[in-house]
């Protein structure tokens, strides 16, 4: 871990990615954002795939009763 200086005592120096000085309360809320986004994505992607479920369903059920009633 990388330190600053300042005063001639050691402060850690909480770094993303190397760039830009972070407090460590910064890198943390980084981190709850960063997770927050990927539980909304892969709840998005679950919404999608159960939608589809739906309409293949549905789409199958309107095929069995379009072919009942043909003549």
């Amino acid at each position: 871990m990388s330190t600053v200086q300042l005063n001639h005592n050691a402060f850690p120096a909480y770094l993303n990615e190397g760039l830009t000085p972070m407090s460590l309360n910064e890198e943390l809320v980084r981190i709850r954002i960063q997770e927050a986004q990927r539980i909304a994505e892969e709840q998005r992607l679950a919404n999608r795939i159960a939608s589809a479920q739906r309409w293949r369903r549905l789409s199958r059920w309107a095929g069995r009763r379009a072919a009942r009633f043909d003549l």
